[in-house]
């Protein structure tokens, strides 16, 4: 019994010394792993989500870009799953990779083309914004899809 005790001991005080990543929040999540950001720290805006590991980020069309289901292709008659907060069309997957193209191709670096807004599509879109003497905001509407040329 005294050797368990031991091994026991031994094996949690190396367990403590094993690098832990963890990454936390104040709050509530729903039950998609969506929670209330009112400061903004993530840059997404005022609700975002945590799934399956990944780093923060929005649902456009109600479906998690990383969810193997998620299809890359969207349309406006889509089925929205996500009952806990209605996304704008502004913010649809398909909408945001548009936006996305668009600014890589005038030289406005926001990475990969891949439907999620965070925070490189959101600071492409202020400089845009700004050179162009738009409001800045870093917000995707409709003075800026016109701005681009992008029709939705």
């Amino acid at each position: 019994m005294n050797k368990i005790k031991k091994l026991i001991t031994v094996v949690l005080c190396v367990s403590l010394l094993l690098p832990y990543n963890v990454s936390a929040h104040s709050g509530r999540t729903d039950s998609s792993g969506g929670h209330r950001d009112n400061k903004n720290a993530s840059g997404l805006g005022y609700y975002h989500y945590h799934c399956g590991g990944y780093p923060a980020h929005l649902h456009p069309d109600g479906v998690c870009p990383y969810s193997s289901s998620a299809s890359s292709s969207s349309s406006s008659s889509a089925k929205k799953t996500n009952t806990t907060k209605k996304v704008s069309k502004y913010y649809w997957a398909s909408t945001v990779k548009k936006v996305q193209k668009k600014l890589n191709k005038l030289g406005y670096k926001c990475g990969k083309a891949d439907g999620v807004y965070g925070k490189k599509t959101k600071k492409a879109i202020k400089k845009f914004q700004k050179d162009e003497g738009l409001t800045v905001s870093g917000s995707i509407n409709k003075v800026l899809l016109k701005k681009l040329k992008i029709s939705i």
